[in-house]
């Protein structure tokens, strides 16, 4: 068979998995190879403590290893193996650590040098990957271990491994005592979109396991949480821009219901709506009318780098290509994401750009009577019920003179036009510390651009 008839072929089962909704003979295969490169990594790792690298006792472990990353990088292309604790994932599915022992041990072995996940851009040649796992049977160097493996490694010629820090779970018990610190999850999530960009823009395949990590961090603080929209900064930086897309999405996505999972796609899907940005390159053309209309689907293109077919690939790769359409688009309606995002990026732009001259509720009330041509109304509804009639970062001039700026959505009926604010310096606008609550007064006298 021709070249042509075979990418035929591979489009056509591609299909068929994309129109059965998931891909589970791909996801089983994952599963199973996953497991087997795991096993094996943590065995070479405890190899490497009674065994010289040289020792022909390696010969067999490291051929196989290489093996089994090059069948997983032909089903999925860029493999990310990453250890939480006790148990192992490899491209969003989980392994099975159940009579593995050497699962359960991975993440001790990658801890020891701050890592807690590996990003393999390319398969691993034999010789490679006796340097690997001498990198990591070296001491930690210090003071920053991961750093100094990653160095190590490039100079042995380990060129297309990519370390990440360390993950954990989330527990009830560090949310009742407050361990989860808003401003630095907020500080989390700008980091990880910036390398989650850069290395889009680089060309590399999508890794959405650090997104996901940063978005159900945010969730568990709570997208309406006070205490989150107080540490968030008010005047959005450019940069910061996707973070706040985010966590309005957020927001909306639970307001209007959104299952958990499905939030989480939304959340990452918002962080990277803007990447064919990036991916188009630069020039001032595509800050214009031109960049506009090209970027969503250069974004999705970016997306579809990432090999396989299951429901939050699809809707985070709708999510992006529709985040500009229209809710009367003559070529139809977006997806349910993608409206949302539609939403809630039209609200942050508006702000970013407009928010000098006019206030976060002159964009709500501009963005609901345009909603039948722009924006699904009942989205629009649910967002402006949300926010309430001074949405977080409003500046306000009080009846009694002091200024404030709120920080809280909508905490419940009652409370739509009298939100929690925290006072600020009359002449800077910079919080001097005290916080209200205006359902106990005073009454808000005016808002105030900026």
């Amino acid at each position: 068979m021709d070249d042509l008839g075979q990418a035929q072929q591979s489009l056509g089962r591609s299909l068929h998995r994309a129109r059965a909704g998931e891909d589970r003979e791909l996801s089983q295969k994952v599963r199973e190879n996953g497991e087997a490169l795991g096993q094996m990594l943590s065995g070479l790792l405890k190899m490497s403590r009674v065994h010289a690298l040289d020792n022909r006792a390696f010969d067999a472990p490291v051929a196989e290893f290489a093996r089994a990353l090059a069948t997983l990088q032909d089903l999925v292309g860029v493999v990310h193996l990453v250890a939480v604790e006790d148990q192992s994932y490899l491209n969003e599915i989980r392994l099975r650590a159940e009579g593995k022992p050497g699962l359960r041990e991975l993440g001790g072995e990658l801890r020891k040098h701050n890592v807690g996940g590996v990003t393999f851009h390319a398969p691993l040649p034999e010789p490679l990957v006796r340097r690997l796992v001498a990198g990591f049977a070296g001491p930690p160097g210090e003071p920053h271990p991961r750093t100094a493996l990653r160095e190590r490694l490039e100079q042995d010629g380990v060129k297309t491994v990519e370390l990440h820090g360390i993950f954990r779970y989330r527990t009830s018990e560090d949310l009742d005592t407050g361990a989860v610190d808003p401003a630095a999850a907020l500080q989390r999530t700008l980091e990880l979109s910036q390398e989650a960009w850069a290395a889009l823009a680089a060309g590399r395949v999508f890794n959405p396991l650090p997104l996901r990590r940063a978005v159900a961090e945010l969730l568990e603080l709570g997208p309406s949480s006070p205490e989150l929209w107080d540490a968030w900064v008010t005047r959005v930086p450019r940069q910061e821009h996707a973070v706040a897309v985010a966590l309005h999405a957020l927001l909306l996505g639970g307001a209007a219901g959104l299952p958990r999972a499905v939030l989480q796609d939304l959340g990452v899907a918002a962080l990277v709506h803007d990447v064919g940005y990036a991916a188009m390159g630069g020039g001032a053309a595509l800050a214009g009318p031109e960049g506009l209309a090209r970027h969503p689907g250069e974004g999705a293109r970016v997306m579809l780098r990432q090999r396989g077919w299951s429901d939050a690939k699809v809707r985070r790769l709708r999510a992006v290509l529709d985040h500009h359409r229209g809710h009367a688009d003559p070529q139809g309606r977006p997806s349910l994401l993608g409206a949302i995002l539609r939403v809630t990026e039209d609200y942050a732009s508006f702000q970013r750009v407009h928010g000098q001259r006019i206030t976060a509720s002159d964009v709500l009330g501009a963005m609901a009577r345009a909603a039948a041509a722009f924006y699904d109304p009942l989205l629009v509804r649910l967002f402006v019920n949300g926010l309430g009639r001074w949405p977080p970062g409003t500046l306000l001039e009080l009846a009694d003179g002091r200024r404030a700026r709120s920080i809280s959505p909508v905490r419940d009926p009652a409370t739509f036009a009298a939100p929690l604010v925290r006072l600020c310096d009359p002449a800077t606008g910079a919080p001097v510390g005290e916080l209200l609550d205006l359902a106990q007064g005073p009454q808000v006298k005016k808002a105030i651009p900026g």
